[in-house]
């Protein structure tokens, strides 16, 4: 399998941050950066550069972004109703807690 090209500053980005750092640390080195900037006193080189490794940063960040809504979506994926004769939309199959708990929970608020 070959490795995907580099994208720009993909070299400077792994020497700021290791390959395994989390979303919250990318977002932090991204202030950073965004700090640098806002002060306004770079040179134009400087400038692109810090703008550069921005881009890396927030292209890194939704990567991990992406990861995280497929995970989730794996998860929930055998969360969803299945829509059968016996049941009306949004009713669920199965509960989590066993077949008995919403009975007894659903008694429970109704002595009330």
């Amino acid at each position: 399998m070959s490795t995907p090209p580099q994208r720009p500053n993909d070299e400077w980005l792994a020497d700021v941050v290791p390959p395994d750092a989390g979303y919250e640390d990318l977002v932090a080195v991204l202030n950073e950066v965004v700090e640098r900037l806002e002060q306004g006193d770079l040179s134009l080189d400087q400038a692109l550069q810090e703008y550069e490794r921005g881009v890396a940063l927030v292209r890194r960040c939704n990567d991990l972004l992406d990861q995280a809504e497929l995970r989730v979506s794996e998860l929930s994926s055998g969360l969803t109703p299945s829509h059968d004769a016996d049941r009306g939309p949004g009713e669920r199959p199965l509960s989590l807690f066993g077949d008995d708990f919403d009975d007894e929970f659903d008694d429970e608020f109704e002595d009330e």
